[in-house]
Order: structure tokens, then sequence, then C-alpha cells
């Protein structure tokens, strides 16, 4: 065997050697964004987020990226028909998220898509059972998903565990902001 041939098969082995590492999948989405609570909301930014009302009215939202805020309260499988209200969920690729942290229909939320590892590890009920009814504001597109309006190619969020933007004026969340 040749030198030359040998360095190419030596290459091409550690090139194969690099592509199969593991991913690591330890550090989650939230970890891409400096982490703070909204002041209003409507206008699709991290500190002003559009509203599952918001959405589910659709006209005025773009699929540009956009930050959205919501309560998880559930997940599905394959339509909105098999939506499941509950803690724990065998269902990791989507969370559904209302303005009603008390919400039971599927009609009163809108679908979220979890598409890769990471998130699914961040945001899915199956790993975050606990954080059940609480409140999630995620970065990512307003699209169709399930046949109705919801949001897809999720970037990054984070949880606000114990935050309600629903009965506070936007003078009273700088206030609430100070309480975490």
């Amino acid at each position: 065997m040749n030198l030359r041939r040998a360095l190419v098969l030596a290459g091409t082995g550690l090139c194969l050697f690099t592509a199969c590492e593991k991913a690591d999948l330890t550090e989650g989405p939230e970890d891409a964004v400096e982490q703070s609570y909204p002041t209003s909301v409507g206008q699709g930014t991290q500190t002003s987020p559009y509203t599952v009302g918001q959405v589910m009215d659709g006209g005025t939202i773009d699929h540009k990226l956009h930050w959205f805020i919501g309560f998880v309260v559930g997940s599905t499988y394959q339509s909105m028909q098999n939506a499941v209200f509950e803690d724990e969920s065998r269902y990791d690729s989507n969370i559904l998220i209302s303005d009603n942290p008390q919400c039971k229909d599927s009609k009163s939320c809108i679908p979220v898509e979890l598409n890769t590892a990471a998130l699914k590890k961040a945001f899915s009920l199956n790993y975050n059972s606990s954080l059940f009814r609480q409140c999630i504001l995620l970065q990512g597109r307003y699209s169709l998903y399930f046949r109705t309006d919801g949001i897809r190619d999720v970037q990054t969020g984070y949880w606000l565990p114990g935050f309600d933007y629903t009965d506070l004026t936007p003078t009273e969340w700088d206030k609430r902001e100070e309480d975490f």
C-alpha cells in the first residue's frame, strides 16, 4: 500500500470516528438566551410575547421567529382530537399551551412542536411533569400544526414556574418580577 492511499484511509477513518461521536444534549435550549420576565404581551418579543389567544386569532402574526407565552396543559398524538390534559404524557413530541392554566378543551389551546431531543427533554411533560400547568415562554414560528394554529420550529425558551400573566396588569408585572 502506498503512502498516499494509507493517508486517505486514515483520514476517512478519522472523519467517520468524529461523525459518530455522541451529541451532548445535556445543555437545553434555555441556555441559549438570557431569561427574563415579560413586562407586557402582544408584540411577539421576549418582553412582550404573543399569547395563545393571539395565535388562535392568527391573522396578524407572520411566520418569522417570535416569542410566545402560555401555560402547559397537556399533549396530543397525531391530532387535536387526541389531546390529553394530564401531567404525565406518553407523547413527548409536543405540548399544548393555553391562556388558562386549568384548560381541558382542545379548542382553547394550541400545539407546540418539540422536534429535537433537547427540546423534548427541556419542555415535554414526559420529562417535566412537575411543571404541568406552569407558564412557559418560547421562541418559535407561528404555523399550522395538527391542522390548527400552533407553534413550530422552536429555537429556545424557558419555564416561568409560578408566573401568571393572565391576572396582572403590565404595571404589576415589573413588581411581580422582583418577587422571583
